[in-house]
């Protein structure tokens, strides 16, 4: 009997003012909260029924949104795997830089050469004067 009630106080006003009946609905919720201020233990289990009933639709709703965020995740981590044209720049970006620095090695040791060569000439033409 109290679940009954409960029900109606609970769905009853909404459903009465859904339906276009204001005076229905203000009478249901007279007799609701009547029924409430008679009996605390009953006010008390309507509010744990709603309690419940709203944590069940927040929970659904929160159950939703992580699904949703799952699946944006999931696609992004498709389109991530099929799309491997961010691989091959970063493997040409690699060899870029690679390639540069053994070009920039190279002509430092040629200019090392050339320096050293214009040293022992040098070295030769002042070890000729000084005899």
């Amino acid at each position: 009997m109290k679940t009954i009630i409960v029900v109606l106080c609970l769905f009853a006003p909404t459903l009465a003012v859904a339906q276009g009946a204001p005076g229905d609905a203000e009478a249901l919720r007279k007799t609701c909260v009547d029924a409430m201020n008679a009996n605390p233990k009953f006010a008390d289990d309507i509010i744990k029924v709603a309690e419940v009933r709203l944590n069940d639709q927040v929970n659904k709703d929160q159950v939703v949104k992580d699904a949703a965020m799952i699946q944006v995740m999931q696609n992004e981590q498709d389109r991530i795997a099929r799309n491997k044209l961010h691989v091959i720049f970063a493997y040409a970006a690699m060899w870029l830089v690679a390639a540069g620095f053994v070009v920039f090695l190279w002509r430092r040791q040629q200019h090392l050469k050339i320096e050293i060569a214009n040293l022992r000439r040098d070295l030769e033409a002042a070890a000729k004067e000084a005899k």
